[in-house]
């Protein structure tokens, strides 16, 4: 009876291990490549695009809302030590800031940290409810408060939202994903 009781037991965590395991696997989103030659992925409606052309990552990063968007590369704990580029349309006008993960939940730009900005800005639009900015990064640019980036690495990367073209305002919505540049 011990042996039959062992054996259910056993039987059963293994099924919790592999459902967690699919479940968890499921909600992961696959990469994919646009029809612009881009790679792409979509979690909760936020979609970061991205290709490496010579030493520069481009990026297209869009989401439902009118305020900011964000993306952080490579980050050590929660938002610490990842390479932030955060940016809101508002008019014309395509607003574009480099910072650094300063602490778990805070960041601040490079240039007040003694590093520099290191994004250009390519285009940017707000259409009903959606923001979307267009930008390229260096892969390596000689800024401490910039990751140095490697195609074929996998990054885990936070992609991100708020309601305002505040950069102090808090996200609406944040998550994580895994990419391969």
């Amino acid at each position: 009876m011990k042996k039959i009781r062992s054996f259910f037991y056993f039987f059963c965590v293994v099924i919790f291990v592999i459902t967690t395991v699919a479940t968890a696997m499921a909600k992961d989103p696959k990469q994919s490549v646009n029809k612009m030659g881009y790679n792409e992925i979509t979690k909760s409606k936020i979609t970061l695009a991205w290709k490496v052309e010579g030493q520069n990552l481009k990026v297209i990063l869009t989401a439902p809302t009118k305020g900011w968007v964000a993306v952080a590369f490579d980050p050590s704990r929660m938002m610490k030590d990842a390479n932030f580029i955060i940016g809101y349309v508002d008019g014309d006008e395509v607003v574009v800031r480099d910072d650094f993960g300063t602490y778990f939940t805070a960041h601040a730009p490079d240039d007040s940290l003694g590093g520099s900005t290191d994004v250009k800005v390519v285009e940017g639009s707000e259409v009903k409810k959606k923001t979307m900015i267009s930008f390229v990064i260096p892969l390596n640019s000689g800024d401490e408060y910039d990751k140095v980036l490697e195609e074929g690495v996998t990054y885990l990367v936070l992609i991100a939202y708020s309601d305002k073209d505040d950069f102090t305002v808090r996200h609406k919505k944040r998550v994580k994903v895994k990419i391969t540049l």
